[in-house]
């Protein structure tokens, strides 16, 4: 009967080792199950901070364009008024010419501030349209130097998401190529204006011209077309404006023994572009305080202002009379009187302004989206940091046991294994994101006036906008070849594969990687 027994008694316990089993798998599932929870909630997690990143860098880009162009626009509003006051000094002095004939003449030494201080209004405008390209510069160099380069600006929205988030600086390349030429760093106002004078200017593909490129005439051109106010730019007896003085020509305005003093077109000047103000004779119609009426007749009254380097600077006004001609006033010749600012690259009196490059809507400019600047975001999440290793998450078992005299180890964190310090070319170690932003300029015309841009990008008008966008699509868009650069080659190569297996992404032609 003893062995009966024992037989019975160990039979006991079979459902303990079948549940234990069991709990184990179990254990094992949802260990995993939490593992590629933690795996895809990190995933969604370093996509939305690229997202984030890629957003607020084409939204820093938009707002620093919008700036520039209102600079700009201030610039023009300083050079109108700067031809207005031209205009006033003109229209002035064949009052004063005028007065001097008459019972009432003007006081010189009150006459003579009274020009004194409206040349020094010239003066100043143009001085303050060339601080607005400082500060435009300033601008500029803020939005590449801290926002773009080394990806400064998608590091931090990183950090406020998730410490453990880094952005690899090579990941600015494709920013700074968009919108500095691949230039990481602005340059100084002292640095371009000797670059200016020495014709050392590099040339960039990036959508600002930190000098203006070619935008100096189209500058000059707004600058004229904004001189609305008919007195100043076409009233009845005179004008002003800048350039060469070509208003002399017209037949209305006279030239004397002095013609070639008063002609800016024949001036040897150093610029040859200057700012000028001119009127030809009309009858006075004022009277003198006492009633008297002024019964002067005021011939040509002319003023122009070129650099300060130049010594042919003009201020000529008469009455009854041919003008006598250029002379000292109030003891201040008029080179020190009717002058502007020293001239950076001579001939010229016009500030310099950050412009848009230009050359980028010509050619196939459809390609490449017109010039307007595409900003790579670019995102890692490193699955072997120091910080990772010391602490890993609790469901990413690593043990070793026994089964049948040999030692086994189990390792879940991984499909390949632990995951070792290789290095950035190795997908497993690291978690990648990539996201775009585009600054984009926005001022549709109308759809009844058949709808279209109403104007190419610019930057003498603030429509920038910012908007996400695909990493592909456009003509320089290569994702695959930025993910190399940044030392992810194996992810780059899964690109180029899923490329080459039909997946388009954001193009219908392809990522072309």
């Amino acid at each position: 009967m003893q062995p009966a027994r024992l037989l019975k008694s160990g039979a006991r316990g079979q459902a303990l080792v079948l549940f234990s089993l069991t709990f184990l798998l179990l254990t094992l599932m949802v260990l995993l199950t939490l593992g590629f929870g933690m795996r895809a909630k990190e995933r969604v997690e370093i996509q939305m901070a690229a997202d984030a990143a890629a957003y607020s860098q084409a939204v820093s880009t938009a707002r620093t364009f919008n700036a520039i162009a209102v600079m700009n626009r201030a610039q023009i509003a300083h050079m109108v008024a700067m031809a207005g006051t031209q205009s006033m000094i003109s229209y002035g002095s064949q009052m004063y010419a005028a007065r001097q004939t008459s019972a009432c003449p003007m006081p010189d030494p009150a006459w003579s501030a009274l020009d004194q201080a409206a040349a020094m209004q010239t003066l100043s405008l143009q001085g303050r349209a060339g601080d607005m390209f400082r500060s435009s510069l300033a601008i500029y160099n803020q939005l590449i130097g801290t926002h773009l380069a080394n990806q400064g600006l998608t590091n931090l929205i990183a950090k406020e998401i998730n410490p453990e988030l880094f952005a690899p600086p090579e990941g600015a390349n494709k920013s700074l190529a968009e919108v500095s030429g691949g230039a990481a760093a602005g340059s100084s106002y002292d640095d371009l204006m000797q670059q200016e004078k020495t014709g050392t200017v590099p040339e960039t593909a990036g959508a600002v011209m930190p000098t203006g490129g070619g935008q100096g005439n189209a500058t000059r051109n707004a600058t004229m077309g904004s001189l609305g106010w008919t007195w100043v730019h076409n009233r009845p007896t005179g004008s002003a404006g800048f350039g060469s003085g070509a208003a002399a020509h017209n037949p209305g305005f006279q030239h004397y023994a002095s013609a070639a003093a008063m002609d800016s077109s024949t001036y040897e000047t150093i610029s040859g572009r200057n700012s000028w103000a001119h009127d030809h004779g009309r009858a006075i119609t004022e009277t003198c305080p006492d009633g008297t009426p002024i019964t002067a007749t005021a011939t040509d009254a002319w003023v122009m202002s070129d650099e300060r380097q130049s010594n042919e600077d003009q201020h000529v006004y008469g009455a009854n009379s041919p003008p006598p001609g250029q002379g000292a006033e109030n003891n201040t010749t008029v080179d020190e009187r009717h002058t502007l600012g020293e001239c950076v690259v001579c001939p010229g009196i016009w500030p310099y302004s950050v412009g848009f490059n230009a050359a980028l809507l010509h050619g196939n400019a459809d390609e490449n989206d017109y010039g307007q600047p595409k900003l790579y975001a670019m995102l890692l999440r490193d699955y072997a940091s120091d910080a990772r290793r010391a602490k890993p998450d609790p469901w990413n078992l690593l043990f070793t046991f026994k089964f049948a005299n040999q030692e086994t180890e189990f390792d879940n964190a991984a499909p390949l294994g632990r995951i070792q310090p290789t290095g950035r070319e190795d997908v497993q170690r690291n978690q990648v994101a990539l996201a775009a932003g585009l600054a984009y300029y926005h001022r549709p015309r109308p759809a009844a006036a058949g709808g279209g841009w109403e104007e190419p990008p610019n930057f003498l008008n603030p429509f920038w906008r910012a908007t996400l966008v695909s990493t592909e699509g456009a003509r320089d868009d290569k994702p695959a070849h930025r993910l190399q650069q940044a030392g992810f080659s194996e992810h780059a190569e899964t690109l180029r594969r899923l490329d080459s297996a039909g997946y388009r992404g954001g193009s219908s032609t392809g990522g072309r990687y």
